[in-house]
């Protein structure tokens, strides 16, 4: 991996994933304990409780487990997030097929960071996401001489933490959740944007398909349409001939070529 020896560098597992203060791992007992969270996938959105052990943040725990994820008196949401009737006492789901991780509360923290003595300060930054099933918007926040793409092309940490989230469906932009804090998964990530969001009515982005449609069909270079008519000649076919219809039928005529037939003006 040539300058990194055998592996680029990752994210400090040691470290907060939200860029706050302290480790990973608190001390026996003091873990984050039980903690309500909502898994949406493709097809699925669950809601249940989720022990940390002894990882203080959800956000460290989902970016360090292994394996399936177990959760406890999970319900099966609808794509409206209203509760089903199906119930289930346990349930273990792999990470890698959950694209957002949403919490309602709890005991998250983002902004600055503070590590030691080094203070890194962090600027907020609005992304609109695509995944394959999705769309989500929330604010992220970076190192201020950051790039954005960098940040997304990251490999680590795995999840994404964002504040103040929306979730749609792609296939029903109507809003679906809404979560002070949630763990996007990089690997779900299909388009980012960072600029001009905007969400219009259907009608309205029909419209400027439409435009848009329309504005490519239109020739960008002269080259490419003809201009006015061929004009028909008859006679000889000698080609001066044809020179010279062409230059009456463009008008030139009033200068006397196209009057005269082609033969030189009076003098």
């Amino acid at each position: 991996m040539g300058e990194w020896g055998d592996a680029p560098p990752t994210f400090d597992r040691s470290g907060d994933a939200w860029g706050a203060t302290g480790s990973a791992f608190a001390e026996d007992g003091e873990g984050g304990g039980d903690q309500y969270i909502e898994l949406i996938g493709a097809n699925l959105w669950v809601a249940g409780m989720v022990n940390l052990g002894r990882f203080r943040r959800v956000s460290d725990f989902v970016n360090i487990v292994q394996g399936y994820m177990v959760m406890r008196d999970v319900v099966v949401l609808t794509r409206n997030g209203e509760a089903t009737r199906l119930t289930l006492p346990e349930f273990r789901v792999l990470p890698d097929d959950v694209a957002v991780v949403g919490q309602l509360g709890g005991n998250e923290s983002i902004g600055q960071s503070n590590t030691g003595s080094t203070y890194i300060e962090k600027t907020k930054q609005r992304l609109v996401v695509l995944t394959r099933s999705h769309i989500i918007d929330g604010d992220v926040f970076m190192q201020v001489d950051g790039s954005v793409m960098s940040f997304v092309d990251a490999t680590d940490p795995k999840f994404i933490p964002m504040s103040d989230v929306r979730v749609r469906w792609v296939s029903d932009r109507k809003l679906a959740a809404r979560y002070p804090f949630a763990l996007l998964q990089r690997t779900q990530i299909l388009g980012v944007a960072t600029e001009g969001i905007k969400l219009g009515t259907t009608e309205t982005s029909k419209r400027r398909a439409e435009l848009l449609k329309a504005a490519a069909r239109i020739p960008t270079a002269p080259g490419d349409a003809l201009e006015g008519e061929i004009p028909v000649v008859t006679g000889s076919g000698d080609p001066a001939a044809v020179a010279d219809a062409g230059d009456g039928a463009n008008g030139d005529g009033a200068n006397g070529d196209g009057a005269n037939g082609g033969a030189e003006p009076a003098s």
